[in-house]
């Protein structure tokens, strides 16, 4: 009887995190291209157009938005963990204080986003391009960030604890300077960080 219960709780929790978006919540959002707070977690939402679109405090945990149009978008607070953002086009997004903590953003277009606040840690940015971004107070411990590009983005009080950004491209002394690090911080040749207090 026993295993038979955990057999029968393992399917529950099975169906349950197979449709974990709420499919009114979908159907809003296809609809009038907008959701705020709307529970969206594990959506298929690949190259979708949103561009525009109020997504504030949504969850969006382990979305497929690979390939999505999110330009100027408003993420802020939204749930991104784990989400598919490969190749997203967020430029001039508002992703403040958005959890994006292991969400794959390779090859995504974060140009003039707003990422204040926003928790990148163990993310996936690979080959994105993160031109004048703001990053003022991102966790960034952990990110992966191999031929992604920094030019004119602001690092302001950024952490930079264990991260690799030997690969980054545009990174200048001046943005490194706003961040913070460790001794698990990897910069490119020449450049230092400050520790974090």
């Amino acid at each position: 009887m026993r295993i038979a219960l955990v057999l029968l709780y393992g399917l529950i929790l099975t169906a349950l995190e197979a449709n974990a978006f709420d499919s009114e919540d979908l159907s809003r959002l296809r609809e009038t291209g907008s959701c705020r707070g709307c529970a969206l977690d594990q959506a298929p939402l690949r190259r979708m157009s949103l561009a525009g679109s109020d997504l504030s405090t949504a969850r969006l945990s382990k979305a497929d938005l690979s390939r999505a149009v999110l330009r100027t978008a408003d993420l802020r607070d939204a749930d991104l963990k784990q989400a598919n953002l490969g190749g997203a086009d967020l430029s001039g997004a508002d992703l403040a204080r958005a959890d994006l903590s292991r969400a794959v953003l390779d090859g995504a277009r974060l140009h003039d986003a707003n990422l204040e606040g926003a928790d990148l840690r163990n993310a996936n940015l690979s080959w994105a391009s993160l031109s004048g971004a703001a990053l003022g107070r991102a966790r960034l411990d952990g990110a992966f960030f191999n031929g992604t590009d920094f030019w004119r983005a602001a690092l302001n009080g950024a952490e930079l604890g264990k991260v690799d950004l030997r690969q980054a491209l545009g990174l200048t002394q001046a943005q490194v300077d706003l961040a913070c690090g460790s001794d698990n911080t990897r910069l490119p040749d020449g450049l230092v960080v400050r520790y974090c207090d």
